[in-house]
């Protein structure tokens, strides 16, 4: 898995900060990011469910969006699959959209998924009309 600069810092922090003290209430930490070890109910390896996730990604987008005064840059729900598109499309932008590169890092050979994954963000496209 291929991470950016800012993401490879945040883990690393993780890593370093907070993993040993939730791994070491966990019997048997084989996952990356694990549930925090001051909550009482958590699974028994300490692994965060798709719901957890899910959960944890929504509030992050609601405390984007209730400090963000720019009605504009508000984010709505968020859920983790966005990242997935947003990463494509800014990988699609930076590699000058070409195939292979998309096709290696999203896993995707089929043209479909690849449109469906690069396609410009609704803001951005309209964009594109304005500027014309």
């Amino acid at each position: 898995m291929f991470l950016g600069r800012d993401a490879r810092q945040a883990l690393a922090d993780y890593l370093d900060q907070e993993r040993p003290g939730d791994a070491a209430a966990s019997a048997g930490p084989a996952a990356l990011l694990l549930s925090a070890a001051s909550i009482a109910a958590h699974r028994p390896d300490g692994r965060l469910s798709a719901r957890s996730i899910n959960t944890i990604v929504g509030e992050i987008g609601r405390l984007h969006d209730a400090q963000m005064p720019d009605p504009d840059r508000k984010l709505g729900t968020l859920r983790p699959h966005d990242a997935r598109h947003t990463f494509a499309y800014g990988l699609s932008q930076a590699c000058g959209h070409n195939r292979a590169e998309l096709e290696r890092r999203l896993g995707h050979a089929n043209d479909r998924y690849l449109r469906l994954y690069t396609n410009p963000p609704d803001d951005i496209a309209a964009d594109y009309v304005e500027d014309l």
